[in-house]
C-alpha cells in the first residue's frame, strides 16, 4: 500500500528517459554547428568592424562626388589602398581617409577643419588586400567598390558601396 505502483513507475521513466533523448539530441546537435562553424573567441572580428565604418563613411557620403574633396587631406593622395571621401558627421562635414597601405592594419583618418581624428584596426590578417576602385553607376552617384584577396590570391571580400542621396 505505501509507495508507487509499476504502471505509475514505468510512465515516470519513460517521461525521464524522452527528456534525456531531447537532451542528448540537443548536446549531439550543437557540437556538430560548433564543428562546422567555429569560433575563435579570442579574435576580434576587426575585417568585419573595418567593413562597416567604411560602409558608413561612404554612405554618408557628402557632394555630388564625394570623392573630390573641396580641402584634400595634406599628408595622402587617393590611390588603389587609399580612399579619400568628403562626408558628414554630426551635422559637419568632413574629409575621411581610409589607408590600406600598411599590411594587418586598416587607418581611418577624419579631418575637421584641418584637426585629424585617427581609429587604427591592427588586427587585420597580414595577408589581407585591398583594393579600392570607383565604380560609376548611371544616374547615381559614383560607387565605391572594394575588392579584397585572401593569402592566396582569391577573393573574399567584393562590395560596392553606394552613396545616399541628399537633399
Amino acid at each position: 500500500m505505501r509507495g508507487y505502483s509499476l504502471m505509475e513507475i514505468v510512465v515516470a521513466m519513460a517521461v525521464f528517459g524522452i527528456f534525456l533523448f531531447i537532451v542528448t539530441t540537443l548536446t549531439l546537435e550543437m557540437n556538430k554547428q560548433a564543428k562546422r562553424y567555429p569560433v575563435n573567441f579570442m579574435q576580434h572580428p576587426q575585417v568585419i568592424a573595418v567593413l562597416e565604418r567604411m560602409k558608413r563613411d561612404v554612405q554618408d557620403g557628402y557632394g555630388e562626388n564625394p570623392y573630390d574633396p573641396e580641402t584634400p587631406p595634406p599628408d595622402y593622395t587617393a590611390g588603389p589602398k587609399v580612399l579619400i571621401l568628403q562626408t558628414i558627421e554630426d551635422d559637419r562635414r568632413i574629409v575621411v581617409v581610409w589607408d590600406f597601405r600598411k599590411p594587418g592594419e586598416a587607418t581611418r583618418v577624419a579631418y575637421n577643419v584641418g584637426v585629424a581624428t585617427k581609429w587604427v584596426a591592427r588586427g587585420l590578417p597580414p595577408d589581407f588586400n585591398v583594393e579600392i576602385k570607383t565604380e560609376e553607376i548611371p544616374n547615381r552617384p559614383y560607387g565605391a567598390r572594394i575588392q579584397a584577396r585572401d593569402g592566396n590570391g582569391n577573393l573574399s571580400i567584393d562590395q560596392i558601396l553606394q552613396p545616399r542621396a541628399h537633399s
